[in-house]
């Protein structure tokens, strides 16, 4: 599944299953690519299912390239790919900070600035 829709729309539920990742991620500080998959699998399964089917060879094959696909943080605005992201929430201090960047960025949002970042 490439997740691409006619007029450069994208899969409704590949969206659901790159923000459940993007959220697996910052509530779990520290994943690495092993943590981040069975984590999507165990607790998000529906969602996995939905996205990528119910084979899981298929399964765990689209996660892998989810892993090395990008996602914009719609908080902030920034683009990184699954595994950056991972390296950007490494412990909970980095997860702090980020919370702090998304604060800074609806601060200056509301003060007029588009795009912060």
């Amino acid at each position: 599944m490439n997740g691409e829709f006619p007029n450069n729309a994208t899969d409704p539920l590949m969206d659901e299953l790159r923000e459940a990742a993007f959220e697996y991620l910052l509530l779990n500080p520290g994943s690495d690519f092993g943590d981040w998959q069975q984590g999507l699998i165990s607790e998000y399964p529906d969602i996995v299912v939905d996205a990528l089917g119910s084979n899981p060879h298929e399964a765990m094959s689209g996660l892998a390239d989810l892993w090395e696909s990008e996602y914009e943080d719609p908080k902030t605005g920034l683009w990184q790919d699954f595994k950056e992201w991972a390296e950007a929430f490494s412990n909970e201090a980095a997860v702090g900070i980020y919370y702090h960047l998304v604060e800074a960025c609806e601060k200056l949002r509301r003060m007029g600035v588009k795009d912060p970042l």
